[in-house]
């Protein structure tokens, strides 16, 4: 029982510790940690800053960018009805460019998913997180 509690208070302090060094990289805060995998609790803290908490491209720091934050809501509406999942699967990964992100303002959050896990868990998070925007789709 005491060797799971350390090895959790490990993962949490390499976790931060990366956020920190990573946003420090940019000279920017650290990024913000969750170990939740439900796509609603990750939005929450790595997407509704700049997208907004209903993903309407209002958040808190949108107005700090360079490039008004897409609006996820209209995403299907803008792709004939269909919810493009591979290509915002791409984007999260970071394997796609967003033309509305230009500079790619937008963190790679493939990159980063896999330093606070390894390849699978950072796939079910993509795909997890893709699946969330799908449900905030204007009807």
């Amino acid at each position: 029982m005491h060797l799971l509690l350390i090895l959790a208070v490990m993962a949490a302090s390499a976790v931060t510790a990366f956020g920190q060094s990573a946003a420090q990289d940019k000279g920017d805060k650290p990024l913000p940690v969750t170990f939740s995998l439900t796509g609603s609790e990750m939005y929450k803290t790595w997407c509704a800053s700049c997208h907004g908490a209903a993903g309407k491209g209002d958040g808190p720091a949108a107005s700090d960018l360079k490039t008004q934050p897409t609006d996820l809501t209209r995403l299907a509406r803008k792709n004939g009805g269909k919810f493009p999942t591979e290509r915002v699967r791409n984007y999260i990964e970071g394997t796609a460019v967003a033309p509305a992100h230009g500079s790619r303002e937008m963190p790679v959050w493939g990159t980063f998913f896999r330093q606070i896990g390894d390849d699978k868990a950072a796939t079910y998070r993509i795909v997890t997180l893709a699946n969330y925007i799908d449900s905030l789709q204007a009807k």
